[in-house]
């Protein structure tokens, strides 16, 4: 079957084409099964991948492999993605080929350059650290001069985790950090300080509804998410400050699908950081706080069907990275007794604890190998009991 554009919705029995094979298409495959659509993913080279492992058709190959994006598109009715720093070529493909792409290629070769982002994101009218872009040594201290220290210097594409970036302190750190990264085409950004880090995940069809999950605050260990809870810590004004920035977003970027709009919150107001045009990690609750998880919504926004309710219960998130694994697998058990080990007003009973492992093969210190999420009354006590929890798992 091949998709028409401008078709109203794709039936179950659709088979969904998604550009990535990790866990965020791993959880889509989920949702897409459970209302009765196919999946088929296309790896990058990885076989027998989180989300390949699930999906009906797996084609283990590169995202430059013409062969096995043909394959791709072949059997596919319409494409999405889970995973962003890829050749956007992909979507140019898919549009010869008559497929709909969702979200657009033209958004995702936006959100692969930092400075098209940033370019973007002012021409929505949302607000965004004082930048500058460096293409040389001397561009860089010329920036850096310009905006004026601390900065952060990040390598303009296919940077993610903190990769690709370095803070600048000293004038006489230029020069170290231009090879550090590369020597190439950078994004300069003034140092914001700021009292949380926050993100909304927003979906839109391709009608223009729009609905999202309410406003995630998330705390980063070494420039990797590592906790989240939901509702945020902010006032009712500055939510729906959050909530109105997304959608605009959303809605001038013509996004068709999901959308994470990463922020911080500083002291002049809300200040968006990047965006993820995908479901995302901070967005893992959902599937146990919201009635429509962040990946349902993908599903829905993708197949064309209207949108489901995304408001969460309060709720709690840990991730789960490969250090758990370095001395042998973690006692699981652990997980579905979770009263063991931990204070009795702890909050988390065998009900309300939730794991997922994402079927990776091999383990390594950062890697995202699963996440743990609890739903209750207090988010800050869940996510306390979550990470005591997470560090029962490897207590022998």
């Amino acid at each position: 079957m091949t998709s028409r554009p401008g078709q109203a919705s794709l039936p179950p029995g659709s088979t969904i084409g998604v550009v990535g094979g990790g866990q965020l298409g791993r959880m889509l495959a989920f949702a897409a099964h459970q209302h009765g659509y196919r999946v088929a993913v296309l790896t990058g080279g990885e076989k027998d991948s989180p989300a390949g492992t699930v999906a009906e058709i797996e084609i283990a190959a590169g995202f430059d492999d013409e062969v096995a994006i043909g394959r791709l598109l072949a059997e596919s009715d319409v494409i999405t993605w889970e995973f962003e720093n890829v050749d956007a070529g992909i979507a140019d493909a898919a549009a010869r080929a008559g497929l709909e792409v969702r979200p657009s290629g033209k958004i995702i070769a936006t959100a692969q350059d930092r400075r098209a982002e940033k370019a973007a994101l002012q021409a929505a009218g949302v607000a965004v650290a004082a930048w500058r872009s460096a293409s040389s040594e001397a561009e860089l201290e010329t920036a850096v001069r310009e905006l004026g220290l601390p900065v952060v210097a990040k390598a303009a594409r296919f940077g993610y985790d903190g990769k690709g970036q370095a803070r600048i302190e000293r004038m006489d750190e230029v020069a170290g950090v231009w090879q550090h990264l590369g020597s190439q085409r950078l994004v300069v950004e003034s140092v914001v300080e700021f009292e949380r880090e926050l993100s909304v995940i927003v979906a839109r069809t391709r009608l223009g509804e729009v609905a999202d999950h309410g406003v995630m605050e998330n705390h980063h260990v070494d420039h990797i998410l590592d906790s989240t809870v939901t509702p945020a810590h902010l006032s009712s004004q500055r939510m729906g400050e959050a909530g109105v920035i997304a959608a605009r977003i959303a809605e001038e970027w013509d996004l068709v699908g999901v959308m994470c709009v990463e922020m911080f919150d500083a002291a002049d107001g809300l200040i968006v950081n990047e965006v993820a045009p995908r479901p995302h990690n901070s967005g893992h609750c959902t599937i146990e706080a919201a009635p429509a998880s962040q990946f349902e919504q993908q599903l829905r926004a993708v197949v064309g069907m209207p949108l489901g309710d995304g408001s969460c219960r309060p709720a709690a998130m840990v991730q789960l990275l490969g250090d758990l694994f370095l001395e042998g697998e973690p006692d699981w058990s652990r997980v579905f007794a979770p009263s063991s080990g931990l204070s009795a007003g702890s909050g988390l009973s065998a009900g309300n604890v939730h794991l997922h492992l994402y079927g990776k093969h091999e383990p390594r210190k950062g890697r995202k190998m699963g996440h743990m999420t609890a739903v209750g009354d207090d988010p800050d006590d869940l996510r306390d009991s979550l990470v005591a929890l997470r560090q029962a798992l490897t207590d022998r």
